[in-house]
């Protein structure tokens, strides 16, 4: 056997172990480089990953600042994008990077925007940040239409420009383009921002280019119908078209279980049909969804409505409208005890037929002896010198004589009832009191209710702007009100007509004339309430600090259960409530303390976003209406660190305010005029700042409510200028409320 040939290894070629590492040591680059290189790849896969998480980081610590305490420079995040830019080049950072990059231009635009309205409010700033907010839109419709925002920041929705405005009561840019808002709730808003403007043409060309669109949204279709329905009688044709559409689908469908009522669109579509000059179609036959509520108010609509009209059957259509009224009146159903006065207002004046013992009787019927007081009947009574006399329901007291509570409400909950005609049922009502053969209560009752209807018709006729006729009617019959016996509760009411018509200064001599020695403590506090912010409005600011603090102290001195009125719920004393905010507004050291002795101390939480505690003042119900509850004490605290922070805190606290926004007191007026002081000299435009943070609470009140403490809360810093605008918006809109044959769609529109 021969041996196989072998070659041998050979040096220096590395086929030898000992060759591999001669050749090894003569190169001693090569493992270097092999590390480099896999550092460069690994440096060129993972870097781009790097850098987008520091630009996230890097951005999101940006955009926190802006809502932190800073100086007035909004800064500025836009130059945060280079972290995404060449990741944004690269396939396995694109996604993330082009994301992060979008975001950060929404919210960059967002911020701008918001800034010009809270951090440094400007009116021009605020048009021009517009511009930017409008073309990021664009960008991310066109683009990856996303729908949230939530990396860089708390969650948020896509950019738009109509919604940002509506947040923040940016009427100029609501009213500028208003077709061109695709969402239903932002045309809303944009027609309430044509009625806050007191511009009624302008609301009327709006509403008739969103009629034209056949607009789907019932809230829309409604708000749309019931502006048209205030122009002439083409466009009130139109707007009995849209109601109609919203009578029938509110009467048969339900939508996920629910059903509205549709007794407030009745009433709106009757006034409608009767300014068009048409018949109103006909009610809904077997509802099967909502059923039709407002049942005071369209008996009362009823009954002027056919009071109006002339030729055969008039007297007859007369009779059966009051004939429906004296059958509720007479039954046991609950009324509130406003909305029966109404109705027994349009009794009184209208049916000349009545007589004492029936009047009587309509005015003190036995279901209603222990009806329960509500807030107007009981909260609200500030003047009480005694209790009523024995037997006098709620109903047939006397209200509130202080100006702020004759401001009006929202909606349909009472009838609406012309002052005049209030005016002739109180006459009418101290008439039949004085007639033979009436028994001692019903004596009393038809008294008492003459008494309560006279201060009814000073309200409205105040609120109609005719102060002589609301005197008058005090005068006249106001002494037979227990509630106004003292000559303090008088000169109250009187004062509030002249302030409510528009003469503060004779508003404030009645009320600095009046001897309080031998009033009520309610009644004393209510005075010097008035006092206060009639001396603010005239600009006798330290006069007004301490009128405002003997008011509080007066209100805190008062005992008892119900701490307001006969009848009124433990807790609920919205006079004292007021009483504390106003004292707040007006007072500063070192001249008088702006908190009431054994409130919380005045400081802020290391932690801003929670400086504003959650009070609820729009649920009655809510912690601030009982005495064990700190909340309403911890927010006044907190009102009264923040006005004094510096300028940079004072600045992230706006911010904070603006995400607790819906939660403003019974007491708009000093609100409102506490709010602006959270701006220092120099610190931007106090009412782009106050349209932004009262946006959202506006629709809790009435408008005229709203531009009558927006020309209060301008009166009580000075600015002249704003409140002679918003006193021109107040005016237009009483204008339009004070039409009879527009009451109730006034009052359905929160006019």
């Amino acid at each position: 056997m021969r041996a196989q040939p072998t070659t041998p290894p050979r040096l220096g070629d590395g086929s030898s172990p000992l060759g591999r590492g001669a050749s090894a040591a003569r190169r001693p680059w090569l493992r270097p480089l092999a590390a480099a290189g896999a550092a460069l790849l690994a440096l060129a896969l993972l870097g781009p990953v790097a850098m987008v998480a520091v630009g996230k980081r890097s951005a999101a610590a940006c955009l926190a600042s802006i809502e932190a305490p800073r100086g007035p420079a909004l800064p500025d995040c836009r130059p945060e994008i280079r972290w995404f830019a060449l990741p944004s080049r690269l396939p396995w950072t694109d996604k993330a990077a082009s994301a992060h990059a979008e975001e950060l231009g929404v919210r960059a635009a967002v911020a701008e925007y918001t800034d010009a309205a809270v951090g440094r409010p400007a009116r021009a700033a605020l048009a021009s940040a517009t511009a930017a907010l409008d073309t990021i839109e664009s960008m991310v419709a066109a683009g990856s239409r996303r729908i949230t925002f939530d990396a860089l920041g708390p969650a948020c929705g896509a950019p738009r420009l109509g919604r940002e405005a509506a947040k923040l009561g940016d009427r100029r840019t609501l009213l500028e383009q208003p077709d061109r808002w695709p969402d239903w709730h932002v045309r809303v808003h944009a027609l309430r921002a044509a009625l806050a403007e007191g511009d009624l043409p302008r609301a009327l060309a709006i509403a008739s280019g969103y009629a034209g669109m056949d607009p789907r949204d019932e809230d829309l279709r409604t708000t749309t119908g019931a502006i048209l329905c205030l122009g002439n009688s083409a466009e009130a044709n139109r707007g009995v078209e849209l109601l109609t559409l919203n009578q029938n689908d509110r009467a048969s469908k339900r939508h996920a279980g629910m059903a509205r009522n549709w007794g407030e669109i009745r009433a709106v579509l009757v006034a409608c049909a009767a300014r068009a000059g048409v018949e109103p179609p006909p009610t809904p036959e077997a509802p099967e969804a909502g059923v039709a509520d407002a049942v005071e108010a369209r008996l009362a609509q009823r009954a002027r409505l056919a009071a109006a009209i002339a030729g055969p059957g008039a007297a007859e259509a007369k009779q059966r409208a009051l004939r429906a009224i004296r059958d509720l009146l007479g039954s046991a159903a609950a009324l509130a005890p406003g909305a029966r006065r109404d109705l027994l207002a349009v009794v009184l004046a209208e049916d000349d037929a009545i007589d004492a013992a029936e009047a009587a009787a309509l005015a003190l019927p036995e279901a209603e002896g222990d009806e329960p007081a509500t807030e107007e009947e009981g909260a609200a009574v500030i003047g009480a010198a005694g209790a009523a006399p024995a037997g006098v329901a709620p109903a047939l007291r006397a209200g509130s004589p202080l100006a702020i509570d004759w401001l009006p409400e929202r909606g349909l909950a009472r009838p609406a009832v012309a002052g005049s005609l209030r005016a002739r049922a109180a006459a009418r009502a101290a008439e039949l009191a004085a007639a033979p053969r009436l028994s001692p209560p019903e004596r009393d009752a038809l008294r008492a209710a003459a008494g309560a209807l006279a201060l009814d018709a000073a309200r409205e006729l105040a609120l109609e702007g005719d102060a002589p006729a609301a005197i008058d009617a005090l005068d006249r019959l106001g002494a037979l009100a227990p509630e106004l016996a003292p000559d303090a509760a008088r000169a109250l009411a009187r004062s509030s007509a002249w302030l409510l018509a528009g003469d503060r200064d004779r508003a404030l001599d009645l009320i600095e004339r009046v001897d309080l020695a031998a009033a009520p403590p309610s009644l004393r506090a209510g005075v010097l309430l008035q006092r206060a912010e009639l001396l603010a409005s005239r600009g006798r600011r330290l006069d007004a600090a301490r009128a405002a603090v003997l008011a509080d102290e007066e209100s805190a001195a008062r005992s008892g259960p119900a701490r307001g009125a006969p009848g009124a719920r433990p807790g609920l004393d919205l006079l004292d409530v007021r009483a504390r905010w106003t004292r707040l507004a007006l007072a500063r050291p070192p001249e008088a303390a702006p908190l009431r002795q054994g409130s919380p101390p005045a400081a802020l939480p290391a932690d801003l976003s929670a400086a504003w505690p959650w009070v609820g003042f729009a649920s009655l119900d809510a912690p601030w209406t009982r005495a064990d509850q700190p909340a309403l004490s911890r927010a006044l605290a907190a009102w009264s660190a923040a006005r004094d922070a510096p300028p940079t805190t004072r600045r992230a606290l706006r911010y904070a305010a603006l995400r607790r926004r819906g939660d403003a007191p019974p007491a708009l007026v000093p609100y409102a005029a506490l709010a602006a002081q959270l701006l220092g000299d120099g610190e931007g435009d106090a009412e782009v700042w106050l349209d932004a943070f009262l946006a959202i609470d506006a629709a809790r009140f009435s408008l005229r409510h709203y531009t009558f403490a927006r020309a209060e809360a301008a009166r009580w810093r000075g600015d002249d200028s704003s409140a002679a605008a918003w006193q021109r918006r107040h005016d237009a809109l009483r204008a339009v409320a004070a039409d009879p044959t527009r009451a109730e769609i006034a009052r359905h529109l929160g006019l």
